[in-house]
């Protein structure tokens, strides 16, 4: 492998994707399944070049790498080299299921990276003519049709979503059709690409995408996910805040012990157990979500989720209300330094959101109403956009009243100050009293529980 290829692959990160349903609202710090399961899959295809380009019809020489960012190091997963006709044909063999980079280069030269659904027994073709632009590679096999199924459908509804935005008809209910529009067409991938990991993926993202908007469709759906399902663990996630609302916290609670039973390994009941720590958190039963942190981080230790467990007990022991605030330093939209610091003596509102996402678009004439309610001299809104789109941000922003100050933050989750207030489900929100201690955090859709705190620490100094 060239030095150019393997800088470019540790620069990109193409690694295995295992994707979960990234849903606004949906829990973004933990590490997905772990299973490690290895696939066997072929490739096959002819590579040319156009008569415009080369007129000379020899194509050997193009290299077809299938390969993973393993720690910093490209692994080689599958290879071949054209013949004169630009046939080519690889066997590969992956440490599980999963979507890998797959990199065409040739004489040194890298000239089209795409992505490749590998699964146990799959059988892919490729047929290019370069170049081929901006075009997408075009993998015919059931696993990389399903896979292309979904990302199509996906990036239309971030496009409706978008175009709502920038229209300024981003309301509850265009954005409720929409949802059902897209979820209807994730549910029914099942059937039209049966067994595939596209399919498995649409058909949590067609639970997860539901709460908030049809709880009870969500539900539903969510009891005919297999365990097998990619992102089984985290519908289990998804639904108990569905539960919560229509039927409270004990039952939520045992609809989580019950998908635990239903898991079929230790990382899918780790990521459950995650959830016990979520729901008393949410619940402000500090102690309790303390206990399940600590069984969490030694039960399941051997697991990814014993460090997840490790950022919940910071949040216990630093994070509640009466701490001091973790400090900052940042520089806003407008290119201006800003310190929490700074800002003492009123109160302060840290939101941590995404444009796009559907709980904050719906507060957010709330978030401006309560700015106005008191007074504009009482209250600081400090608000941080996880979206690593600029564009996106700018869009969001533009001809919009958005009191306050944005950041845009383009490392997302792992940005110090959202590492600090521990933000792992968005919008996430802090209240900060004037002299810098933490009120309360609010998760989610508590716009209306976050304004009548506000407005009771203002009638009371």
């Amino acid at each position: 492998m060239n030095k150019q290829l393997a800088l470019f692959l540790a620069w990109m990160g193409c690694s295995l994707i295992m994707v979960g349903a990234a849903c606004g609202q949906q829990e973004a710090a933990g590490p997905g399944p772990d299973r490690e399961i290895p696939v066997h899959s072929y490739l096959s295809g002819r590579l040319s070049v156009s008569a415009d380009v080369d007129a000379v019809a020899d194509y050997r020489g193009f290299e077809v790498l299938v390969a993973l960012d393993n720690q910093g190091q490209p692994d080689t997963l599958g290879y071949a080299e054209t013949d004169s006709a630009g046939a080519f044909q690889l066997d590969i063999t992956a440490p599980t299921r999963g979507i890998y980079a797959l990199i065409i280069s040739r004489r040194g030269q890298i000239l089209k990276i795409g992505e490749l659904a590998v699964a146990e027994g799959d059988s892919a073709t490729l047929e290019a003519t370069f170049p081929v632009g901006n075009r997408r590679l075009r993998l015919r096999s059931p696993e990389n049709a399903a896979w292309v199924a979904y990302q199509n459908t996906k990036a239309q509804h971030n496009n409706k979503l978008l175009a709502l935005i920038q229209g300024g008809q981003y309301d509850e209910n265009s954005v409720r059709t929409s949802v059902e529009q897209t979820t209807m067409i994730f549910w029914n991938m099942r059937s039209t690409f049966p067994n595939t990991m596209g399919s498995e993926v649409a058909s949590a993202e067609a639970v997860i995408m539901l709460g908030g908007w049809n709880d009870s469709l969500a539900l539903a759906r969510a009891r005919e996910v297999s365990p097998q399902n990619i992102n089984y663990a985290d519908v289990g996630q998804a639904v108990r805040r569905s539960q919560a609302r229509l039927a409270g916290q004990e039952a939520a609670l045992q609809l989580i012990r019950d998908f635990q039973e239903r898991a079929i390994d230790d990382s899918q009941r780790a990521q459950l157990q995650s959830e016990f720590v979520l729901a008393h958190m949410d619940s402000l039963e500090y102690d309790k979500a303390l206990e399940a942190a600590r069984a969490l981080a030694s039960t399941y230790a051997a697991t990814p989720w014993s460090r997840w467990a490790d950022h919940a007990i910071y949040e216990l022991e630093n994070l509640l209300p009466g701490m001091a605030a973790p400090v900052f330093t940042t520089v806003t939209a407008t290119g201006d330094s800003l310190a929490l610091e700074s800002l003492r003596g009123r109160l302060v509102l840290l939101e941590f959101y995404q444009p796009q996402d559907q709980v904050y678009q719906r507060e957010f004439e709330a978030r401006n109403a309560l700015y106005a309610e008191t007074g504009g001299d009482s209250l600081h809104i400090v608000s941080f956009s996880l979206e690593p789109d600029t564009l996106l941000n700018e869009a969001f922003l533009d001809g919009r009243e958005a009191p306050g100050f944005h950041v845009f933050i383009p490392d997302g989750l792992e940005n110090m100050t959202a590492r600090r207030y521990n933000v792992n489900v968005l919008p996430t929100r802090y209240l900060i009293d004037a002299a810098g201690n933490i009120v309360g955090k609010y998760v989610g859709g508590t716009m209306t529980t976050l304004r009548d705190d506000v407005l009771a620490l203002l009638r009371n100094s």
